[in-house]
Formats: structure tokens, C-alpha cells, sequence
């Protein structure tokens, strides 16, 4: 085995995704960590319904945030990596101005619409809409910070993305409301500590792209030719990838809205716990993400299809065999780990393994979202996301009334079978080869 595993490091494009990929798997650790101790704090000082109302609050400015963006985070990965493998350093310069001169107008645009929206949002979610009126001012450093986190990605500088991804914001939160519980118990504080952390993170973004930007641009030689990307262009591939990301949200986020809007948000609290603590199963799957993305892009650049492929099925299983154990340790102590937030919590144990379960399909699948997005597809990885999202509201409207919090997480799971397998249908289809992983079995 340990002879296998040398060999295996020798191929230079699994050495890159198991050691960028470890860096971002022991980031995405690190941030789940993290993010477990801010929502251990939430839990302990305002409860299960001051958790819920602080979620809540926070899904509706990723909403606005997310229709602001227009999909040109993600699409920033493709350009990047496409430019920083040219060494076309100021096309990447130039791209990057253009994109922000349209997410300041589409962000300011939507924090007003937001700010005169907020009492009949706050009305149908059951949150407060003082939380929501805030929000609308935080529109723009929402959607900065995530254009400067995808940007590091495309450069492939995973160790700062993974760091701004998963770990600053609630790193900092939990900073914050240590710092301000000791002067009051306002149950105002974790919304403030957000958005104080997140002004402070989207700063640092901008600032640690730019110097590695230009680190690069002194190492490498540039190409010396300005490529321009007409605004049109841009937004031909980043539109359907907001729709796409739409859809992710509306998979990964509608279970919590309609809970508060069809329960209470001490439904919302405790599922968000069952929820955070699920996605830890993933935690391999989004690590190689981070990197395997731009490789994606790069390959299919370069019109190397069979080498595309031998990365998919690393991918796949390095994904595989580091959700297993984790998947095993989470069933053992279910119980266990939601009573660490408080007994009222061990109530989404139903949800938790349901959710659990969902997470070990999307690891068995591999990255076939990702490929789809990737590599020009980003079509179709939209129109299988909304029809996923349609089936998951659906789903949901049929069961919370009924099973409550556990009636969310069995949406979740119909769902996630659906899109994951769904997406691998068309890898097959537009490549010829499967991101399943079957284990022990030799092809």
C-alpha cells in the first residue's frame, strides 16, 4: 500500500491535488472548527431561537449578495486560471477592473432593493427585520469578498482561499462576540459581530490577492499581450453560473427558509446545528475541489481530455477514501456531538444522520458539478441544479409540515441523489467516463 502511494505521488497532477488538496483539508478542518465554536457560542449565549434568527438574517444577505454577483465569482476562476497560465498578468488586471465596476453598481442596486424590502422579508421568514434593514449595507463587502476568495483560487493559491473561505469569517465572529459579551448580552451581538468580521475579511481579501498577484507577475515573465474579455462575454459564462449558484443555494439554504417560515426559528437553530455538523463529511470533497477546479479548466484549455480524466479519478478517489472515516465516526457519536451545543439540540439527531447520508453520496459521486462548471458545460450544471432546487421546495413543502426538521433533511437527501447522479449522467455523456468510484474494483 505505502509502495502504491509513493508511486502514485510521483504523477505530478496527483501530487498537486494531495498536497494542496491536504493544505485545504486541514483549512476546511480548521474552519469547521472554527465555525463550530461561533455557532457553539450563538447557542450557549442566545439559544436555539437566537441561533435561528441570526441565520436566517445572514441567508437573506447571501441571497442578495449571490443575485449581485452575477456569477462572476466562479467565472473569475475560469479567467484567472486561463490568464495566469499564459502569464498574461495584466489581462488578469484588466479583467478584474471590469468586474468590479459592475459589482459595485449590481451590489448598491441590491442593497436598496433590500433595505425598503425588509419588513415583509423579515414578515414571511419569521426573523427580525431591524437584522434585514442592516444587512442591505453589507451587500457590496459580501460580494467582494467572495470575487477576491474565488479570485486566489483561480491564481491556485489555495492556502489563502481555503483561509478566507472557511476559516476568517467565523474565526473572526467568534473574536468579536467573546469580546462584546463581556460588556452586554444584547441579543444583537452575533449579527454585528458578522458583519463587523466581514468588512474586516473582505479588506484582507482584496489586499492578499493583489500582493499575490503581483508576487507572480515578478516571478513569471509576462506574455506582454493585453487580452480583453468584452463585458458581454463575461457575463455570457458568469449569468448561467449565477443561476447555477442560485440553484446550489436553493439547495444548500431553502430547508432553513421555509423551516422558519413554516416552523419557528428554534427549528431553524437546532437543524442549523445538525446541518454544520453533516458538512464535515464533505470537508474531503471541497478540499480537492479547491484545487481540482482550476486543474479542470486548465486541461480543458489545453485540450488534454485523457489527462483531464486521470485527474477526475484521482479526485474521485482522494474524495472517497477521506469521507469514510469521518461518515463512520459521525454515526458512532451522533448523539454525543449534537449534545455538546445543548440537550434541546440532540432533537435534529433524525436529521443529522439523514443529512450525513446525503453528504456520503455527493463524496461517492467525485467533483462532476465541478467539471461541468468548469469546462464550458455550465449550462447544463444549471438547468440539473434547478431542477434539483424545484424538487427540493417541493419536497419540502410535503414534509416539514408533517416530520418537522426531519422532514427537511429527507428532502435534502432526494435531492442531492438526484442532482449528484444527474451530473455524473452528463460527464458520461459529454466526456465517456464516470466520476463514481467504485472501490476494490479494478478497470
Amino acid at each position: 500500500m505505502k509502495k502504491r502511494f509513493q508511486k502514485a505521488l510521483e504523477d505530478k497532477d496527483f501530487s498537486e491535488l494531495f498536497k494542496k488538496g491536504s493544505l485545504s483539508f486541514f483549512m476546511r478542518i480548521g474552519g469547521q472548527i472554527t465555525g463550530f465554536i461561533l455557532t457553539f457560542i450563538i447557542a450557549h449565549y442566545f439559544g436555539a431561537k437566537g441561533l435561528g434568527d441570526y441565520v436566517l438574517a445572514i441567508i437573506v444577505l447571501r441571497i442578495f449578495s449571490l443575485i449581485a454577483k452575477l456569477g462572476m465569482d466562479t467565472a473569475s476562476i475560469r479567467f484567472i486560471a486561463s490568464f495566469a497560465t499564459q502569464n498574461k498578468w495584466q489581462s488578469i488586471k484588466f479583467y478584474r477592473k471590469q468586474v468590479i465596476s459592475i459589482l459595485t453598481i449590481t451590489s448598491i442596486i441590491f442593497s436598496i432593493i433590500l433595505y425598503f424590502f425588509a419588513e415583509p422579508i423579515a414578515q414571511l421568514i419569521d426573523t427580525k427585520s431591524s437584522y434585514i434593514k442592516l444587512n442591505a449595507f453589507f451587500v457590496l463587502p459580501m460580494s467582494f469578498f467572495v470575487l477576491n476568495y474565488q479570485s486566489l483560487r483561480g491564481l491556485k493559491k489555495i492556502g489563502e482561499y481555503s483561509f478566507f473561505y472557511w476559516m476568517s469569517r467565523p474565526a473572526f465572529s467568534a473574536i468579536i462576540i467573546l469580546i462584546l459579551i463581556q460588556f452586554t448580552k444584547n441579543a444583537n451581538v452575533p449579527i454585528y459581530a458578522f458583519l463587523s468580521s466581514l468588512c474586516l475579511v473582505s479588506v484582507l481579501a482584496y489586499i492578499t490577492f493583489f500582493v499575490k498577484l503581483n508576487n507572480e507577475q515578478k516571478k513569471k515573465k509576462e506574455d506582454g499581450i493585453l487580452q480583453k474579455i468584452p463585458i458581454k462575454s463575461i457575463l455570457l459564462i458568469s449569468f448561467p453560473l449565477m443561476f447555477a449558484q442560485s440553484g446550489q443555494f436553493i439547495m444548500a439554504w431553502t430547508d432553513k427558509l421555509m423551516l422558519g417560515g413554516m416552523t419557528s426559528s428554534h427549528d431553524v437553530g437546532i437543524y442549523d446545528v445538525a446541518f454544520k455538523l453533516s458538512m464535515f463529511v464533505n470537508i474531503a470533497l471541497t478540499a480537492v475541489n479547491s484545487i481540482s477546479s482550476p486543474k479542470f479548466a486548465e486541461m480543458y484549455a489545453k485540450k488534454d481530455f485523457k489527462r483531464l480524466e486521470k485527474i477526475v479519478h484521482q479526485s474521485t478517489k482522494l474524495i472517497f477514501w477521506s469521507s469514510i472515516p469521518l461518515l463512520v465516526v459521525f454515526f458512532l457519536f451522533s448523539s454525543y456531538l449534537l449534545g455538546v451545543f445543548g440537550d434541546e439540540f440532540k432533537a435534529g439527531l433524525y436529521a443529522f444522520l439523514l443529512l450525513c447520508s446525503a453528504r456520503l453520496i455527493s463524496a461517492f459521486t467525485g467533483p462532476a458539478g465541478n467539471l461541468l462548471q468548469m469546462t464550458g458545460r455550465q449550462v447544463i450544471f444549471m438547468k440539473v441544479l434547478f431542477a434539483g432546487a424545484i424538487i427540493n421546495v417541493g419536497l419540502n413543502y410535503l414534509f416539514i409540515p408533517r416530520y418537522g426538521i426531519d422532514g427537511a433533511a429527507m428532502a435534502s437527501i432526494c435531492s442531492i441523489c438526484f442532482w449528484n447522479l444527474t451530473m455524473v449522467y452528463f460527464v458520461k455523456k459529454e466526456f465517456g467516463f464516470l466520476t463514481i468510484y467504485i472501490p476494490f474494483l479494478k478497470k
